[in-house]
Formats: structure tokens, sequence, C-alpha cells
């Protein structure tokens, strides 16, 4: 993912955003998290094979914990294209985990374990055709299957997501999901004046996923000219403003070469006349509007 990786793994870092993602799409948008029992975990683990050892990394993982006592271990993986073989790293992911806290117990003497979780946040607008679950990703003998253990990933799909739903999100992470949801729907984008709390982290993201710079350059226009908060209202409608300010420029621009064409199609003046008031040589103009150079 490259670029869309990292912006989308500097939002979700943030406690409130993780928090926020939690509680929406694991418990219908009750508070069951806060941002302030939530630490970060580490991202890497090592795996063996052929006698080599291997690193992975999750996007973002957080504990989810009481006073000194983890209750859970929760990641999230964020797509951009739908991966068939998507099941198979999140049991990978999972099992690392699970490996790490066997050899724990082991050395310790310690028989209490914490469950892992991991959610697959999907941002593409292409449909993921693919199963979601490990019986998918396998080539099963019907003989075998009833043997053959399933393992399901949490799969949420932006684009598929209810405005309903989107809604009960509170953190910048609504704003995403609200872009997103037009973007990729084909629908008209309406942002709300929901005050950013982390309005660099989310611009970048927005920025790079829709591969238009003018939200990232609106952002650093605003804060170099004012201090305060910052609404995507007011940053969609400045992109708006400045669009319709160029059209109407280009608008003009043409008009200006329709009449200039239709004079020098009458005779009234020359090509070159014509060239000079649009500050362009004879043969520019000329492969403007069509006009033989004379």
């Amino acid at each position: 993912m490259g670029e869309k990786d990292t912006v989308t793994k500097t939002l979700e870092s943030h406690e409130s955003v993780f928090a926020d993602i939690l509680n929406v799409l694991l418990f219908d948008g009750e508070s069951v998290i806060s941002a302030d029992e939530l630490s970060p975990a580490d991202k890497e683990s090592q795996y063996k094979v052929s006698g080599e050892i291997r690193s992975q990394q999750r996007d973002v993982s957080k504990f989810w914990h009481n006073t000194h006592i983890n209750l859970a271990f929760i990641g999230i993986e964020n797509q951009v294209a739908p991966d068939k073989l998507m099941p198979l790293r999140v049991i990978n992911y999972d099992g690392s985990v699970y490996r790490n806290q066997y050899k724990a117990a082991q050395e310790n003497n310690d028989k209490t374990c914490y469950p892992v979780i991991t959610l697959v946040i999907y941002f593409g607008k292409k449909e993921w055709n693919y199963g979601k679950n490990l019986h998918s990703c396998l080539n099963i003998p019907d003989a075998l299957l009833p043997f053959v253990n399933d393992y399901k990933m949490n799969f949420y799909s932006i684009k598929d997501m209810q405005p309903e739903q989107i809604q009960k999100f509170k953190s910048d992470f609504r704003l995403i999901a609200e872009f997103f949801y037009a973007l990729n729907n084909g629908i008209e984008y309406h942002p709300t004046n929901q005050v950013l709390e982390y309005p660099e982290e989310t611009l970048d993201m927005i920025s790079v996923f829709s591969d238009d710079e003018r939200f990232r350059n609106e952002y650093n226009t605003i804060t170099t000219d004012k201090k305060g908060e910052i609404t995507m209202c007011e940053i969609y409608d400045k992109i708006l403003m400045e669009g319709e300010a160029r059209g109407e420029a280009r608008g003009e621009a043409k008009g200006r070469l329709a009449v200039l064409t239709e004079l020098v199609q009458k005779g009234i003046i020359t090509i070159m006349q014509a060239a000079e008031q649009e500050k362009m040589t004879v043969e520019e103009f000329s492969k403007k509007t069509g006009l033989a150079a004379q």
C-alpha cells in the first residue's frame, strides 16, 4: 500500500480513534472501550521458514487492559484491494500473538492468557468477491471437511456500511468513512461541521487515497492564515470555491477565443492580431482554434 498504508496507520494509532473504531464496529456504537484503556502493542512478530527467522508487521495493534490485566490484544489491518488469501494472513497474525502467550505462560507458570482479535477494514471501491474465512482459501476434500477447523475474519467494508452506522463514529474516522462511502459509491459528498481532532493525519489520508492533493494544500494554507479549529466543511468549501473560480476563468478564456476566432473568420482582424490579444504566437493560436496560420 505504500503511502496509503502509512497515512492510515498514523491516524488509527491515536487511542481515541482506535477506540472509536472498535466501539462502532464491534459494539454498535456503545462506549465499551475507552482511549485510556488502550496502550500500544508490539506490531512486529517473528516466525521461522526453512530455518530462517522472518518478521511480519501488523498495521495497528493495541492492548485493551484494565489496570495491569490485559483483556485483549486487538489489531486492525487496512486493505485497499481485495486479497484472496487475507484469512491466511489474519490467522498468521493472530497465531503469532497466541504463540508468544504460550511461551510466556510456560516460562512464568502463568496460565492466564487473553483473546486476540483482528479487524480487517476495506477502503476499496472494487467488490471483495473472495471468501472471508479460512475454508475459502483451502482445497478441502469432502471427507476431511468436518475435521478442518475454520477461522473467520472480522471484515468491514467502508463502501458497504449503512449511513446510520457511519454516523455512530465520534472521532475523525467518521469523516474518513463519510468521504470514502461517498467516493466509492459514486454519490455527492456532503461534509459535516465536525471539528477535526487530527486534521493533518485525516487530510493526509484523504489526499493520498483520493489522489487529490488539494485537501493537504488547503489545510496547509488554512494553518498558515489562521489558528484554531478546522472542519472538513471549511476545507471542502474552499476547494469547491477555487474549482469554480478556475472553471470561470477557463470559461472566460474559451469565450474570448471564440470571439477572436469569429473576428478572424470575418476578416475584421488578422490571426496575428488575434494571437497578440491572447499573448500567443500565431502557431499557438492556430493550434487552439483550428484556424490556418496566414
